[in-house]
Parts: C-alpha cells; sequence; structure tokens
C-alpha cells in the first residue's frame, strides 16, 4: 500500500530526487536527516546502533523518546532480576545514548502529551518500537473477579524490577502452597523460577525489597505450568528450563506418559534449538532423583489442558482445565499443533494463578494504522501503511515473540530499509527541519511536561545504584514516578 500511495501521487518528485540523489545529499549535509526512534527498550537501540553505522555518509540525528522518565524498557523491567548477564546490554545501550549525534527525550507520552502525527513537523522519519504492553486475556469467569489471579506481566513488574504502575501489586503468597501458571513460555519459567528460588539468591540481586519482604512470607511450594498442547509445542528455550532443573532444593516432577510418543526417528528431524530443548525434558523425566522424598518444592509440567474457569468465593481455590488432544491427522511434532477438546474437566487446586499467555501490542494513537485483533500496527517489511516516512520495529511490528537476540539481527535489516529509503529518495518529508529535537522539547514543555535528558537519568542511575550498594545489592530501583522526576531534576 505504500508503495501504492507514493507511485500514484508523488512520482514528478522521485524522478526527480532519483536523478538528483547527490545534490540531495550535498544539501542535507548542513541539515541532516532527523530520526526518532519511539520507544527506549532493545529494539530502539539497538535500531538506533544500527542506523549510526549505516548512516556514516548522510548526516543524521537520532532522538530515542520514552514514556517512562528511564530508558532501557524490558531489559530494565522485563529481564529477570536472577539474569544479570542479560541487562550487561545496558552498557551497549549507554555508549549509544552518549554518542553526539543521539539524544534521550524521556517522560514524553506519544498519542498524549503529544500526537504521532505532529512528529511530522520534527523529524524526517520516525520508528515506533514501543513494544506490546497488553496481556492477552483468556476470558473466562473468574479472570477478573478473584483475588490472586494475576497476569504475568503485571507479577513480573512487581518482583522483577519495580514497574511503577505494579508498584502496589500485593500477591498473597502466605495463604497458599499451590500455584498454577498457564502457559509455556520464558516468562512462565520465570515466574515459577521466582517462586521456587531461596530468598538468599534472590536477595543478591536487583529484585526490590518491598517484592523479597512479600516473598520471605511465601508458603508456595508446588509450582504447576499448564499448556494447551503437548511437549514437543513449548515455548520456552533451553536455557530457561535448564535453570529451573536446577534449583536447589527444588523437584522437577514429570509425568512420562507426556513423553512416550516422542521417539529417537521424530527427535532427529527436529531443528537444533528444539532437539536440544526436546532431549532436556527427556532427560528431565528419566531422571532418577534419590532426593525425591527431602525435596522441599516442586513444579509439574501439565500438557493437553485448557482453562475453562477459575473457582473460588473471593479469592482464586482452583481451576477447571478442559482436556485436549490433537486435531486428526496431524504430527505430534507440529510446532502450531492444533488441539480439539475431549469433553474431560479436571479441577486443579490452587490459591495463586499467573496467566502467561502472551502479549499483544496498543493503538497509541488514532492515526496508527493497527489490527487490533492481533495487536501489530500494519506493516509492509517495518514500513507502516499509508504513512510515508513512518516506521516500526521489533514487537509492534512483528508480534510478541522472540528474545533479544532477534531483535538485534532485526533492527540491522530495518536500518538498512531506511537508509536505502533516504538514499533513494522514497521519503516524501525530505524538507529542510532546523529545530528537530530542540523543537519537540520547547512543544512538550509549553504543555507543562518536563522532558528528562540522558543526564537527568544518570542522576537516578547513580541514586539507584549507591541505594543498592548500601544493601549489597547491585541496585534498588525507585518506584515512584514522582520521586523519580524529583531526583532528576536540574
Amino acid at each position: 500500500m505504500f508503495t501504492h500511495v507514493i507511485r500514484r501521487t508523488f512520482i514528478p518528485c522521485l524522478i526527480q530526487r532519483s536523478l538528483s540523489i547527490a545534490t540531495t545529499n550535498s544539501t542535507l549535509s548542513s541539515s541532516p536527516i532527523r530520526i526518532c526512534i519511539v520507544g527506549s527498550g532493545p529494539a530502539g537501540f539497538y535500531l538506533t546502533q544500527n542506523l549510526l553505522k549505516l548512516s556514516q555518509t548522510i548526516p543524521t540525528t537520532i532522538d530515542i523518546i520514552e514514556k517512562a522518565p528511564v530508558p532501557f524498557g524490558l531489559v530494565r523491567y522485563g529481564v529477570a532480576p536472577d539474569h544479570p548477564e542479560v541487562k550487561n546490554v545496558m552498557h551497549t545501550f549507554t555508549k549509544i545514548a552518549e554518542h553526539e549525534n543521539v539524544r534521550f527525550i524521556g517522560n514524553v507520552h506519544i498519542g498524549k502529551t503529544i500526537g504521532l502525527k505532529e512528529l511530522q513537523d520534527f523529524y524526517h522519519v520516525v520508528v515506533l518500537a514501543y513494544g506490546s504492553s497488553v496481556e492477552r486475556s483468556l476470558n473466562i469467569p473468574g479472570e477478573k473477579t478473584l483475588a490472586n489471579v494475576f497476569s504475568a506481566k503485571d507479577f513480573v513488574g512487581w518482583y522483577n524490577v519495580g514497574v511503577p504502575e505494579n508498584a502496589e501489586l500485593r500477591p498473597q503468597l502466605d495463604r497458599t502452597d499451590r500455584a498454577v501458571i498457564v502457559g509455556m513460555g520464558n516468562v512462565a519459567l520465570d515466574c515459577a523460577r521466582i517462586l521456587l528460588s531461596s530468598i538468599d539468591d534472590l536477595a543478591k540481586t536487583d529484585i526490590t525489597d518491598q517484592a523479597l519482604d512479600i516473598l520471605r512470607q511465601s508458603r508456595i511450594r508446588h509450582v504447576t505450568l499448564v499448556g494447551r498442547r503437548g511437549p514437543m509445542q513449548v515455548s520456552f528455550t533451553i536455557k530457561e528450563l535448564r535453570e529451573l532443573t536446577k534449583l536447589t532444593g527444588v523437584q522437577s516432577r514429570l509425568n512420562q506418559e507426556d513423553f512416550n510418543r516422542i521417539d529417537q526417528n521424530m527427535i532427529d528431524k527436529l531443528e537444533r534449538p528444539r532437539k536440544r530443548l526436546t532431549e532436556l525434558l527427556l532427560k528431565t523425566v528419566q531422571a532418577k532423583h534419590s532426593n525425591e522424598k527431602v525435596a522441599e518444592r516442586c513444579w509439574y509440567l501439565k500438557f493437553w489442558r485448557r482453562p475453562k474457569q477459575f473457582n473460588g468465593k473471593t479469592t482464586v481455590e482452583s481451576i477447571d482445565f478442559e482436556h485436549t488432544q490433537p486435531v486428526a491427522n496431524r504430527s505430534f511434532s507440529e510446532e502450531n499443533l492444533p488441539v480439539q477438546q475431549n469433553q474431560t474437566i479436571e479441577t486443579i487446586p490452587c490459591g495463586l494463578v499467573i496467566k502467561s499467555i502472551g502479549y499483544q501490542g496498543i493503538q497509541i494513537d488514532p492515526w496508527l494504522p493497527f489490527d487490533h485483533e492481533r495487536g501489530i500496527i500494519l506493516n509492509r517489511q517495518n514500513r507502516i501503511d499509508d504513512r510515508p516516512g513512518f516506521y516500526c520495529a521489533g514487537w509492534i511490528g512483528r508480534g510478541a515473540r522472540g528474545v533479544i537476540a532477534e531483535t538485534t539481527t532485526e533492527s540491522h535489516t530495518i536500518a538498512k530499509r531506511i537508509i536505502d529509503d533516504i538514499e533513494h529518495g522514497r521519503l516524501i518529508n525530505l524538507r529542510d527541519i532546523k529545530s528537530g529535537g530542540d523543537g519537540l522539547v520547547s512543544l512538550v514543555k509549553s504543555r507543562q511536561v518536563r522532558c528528562i535528558s540522558y543526564e537527568d537519568w544518570k542522576k537516578l542511575d547513580a541514586h539507584e545504584t549507591n541505594l543498592g550498594l548500601s544493601k549489597g545489592k547491585p541496585r534498588e530501583k525507585i518506584l515512584n514516578i514522582q520521586k523519580m522526576l524529583e531526583l532528576t531534576a536540574p
């Protein structure tokens, strides 16, 4: 659609630009291409890094706009506190943010503080990389009405790194010894690992004191992860599974019957990542544990079950699951194996439920073409439909799947497309823009909102780091937005 609009309406402009590309680039040497990236998570920072590498012959400025007062998105708010090695990418992101042609502008909510269309007044290129922030719903009875039923997004935001909007969450972990996690992805395993890990180990991470206090009182001893398909379709990766199997004092309880249909011939046909994961699952289920009787805590995998309803008076007490089975004549190892119910209902008792069934993006501005069913921006090869000069990157463009490593690869491809569009005169909005980010900051200030610079963030960073070191932790995060703004004040 993007190409169609360009050809129909702007053919004369394109011919002129394609014939005078040298002149265009020459003109832009004194008036740089101004790029804005909305979202300061991995997608935004890796894209910035690749744009800097690929635009060395084109004068370019890049502003990274973030609705929170702090940068790094998923790395700060989504990576588990006991995975500090993953958070090391923050060092790379810091170098990017401090590049002379890059500026971080925090505390600016696109779609509220300023309209998406207004960004055209300040930038030639706008890239939306704000991720997928809403958890999908099961839409079953009891999901919204019973206490101690949480989305994984909210639960992670509470225990992980102190997401401000989840600071007041109070899971009742002292009233039950059984938790059920609906879903079998990496986030589900992260939640299980946090519930089952020793407090001494967690106390050495950047988990908030508030979450640590509640976890100290936890009576959770049994965590069951439930999926609607089989062991060949789990979404978690081998690293997360291995970590769960190696937790001290924690027993893995898998049912041999769930794996009886998996033979060596089937395993040999799998791609390497899935093959290694399946082999570890089989090794785990077949292992003979001499300390099984003395295990303090246990985790379980239950396959072929779909939640039907949550039960309880005021707090969840159990879940009704309907059993599922593969659709006839489909391969047991098929990645997206379709299933159907088989009329069997099973009730699993629990006092805590975490729903980890995936995320979807939101439409931050009515002007943005959006697929509400899939929760992604409408785009073709990252170019947003009918919005020349607007692009999307990361989960908001492709859906909430994949890990940070995949984002790194994708960002290089998107950067090449953007630079290619610039060099071949495909951008309509290539007029001389003098103000760029300065103009944006002035407009935001006129609306009584204070922008946070990277230098401002470094004040908060130092405060959190010093506070954490005084407690023997790498960091103690500030949970309150107003407090963040106070600590970053000039």
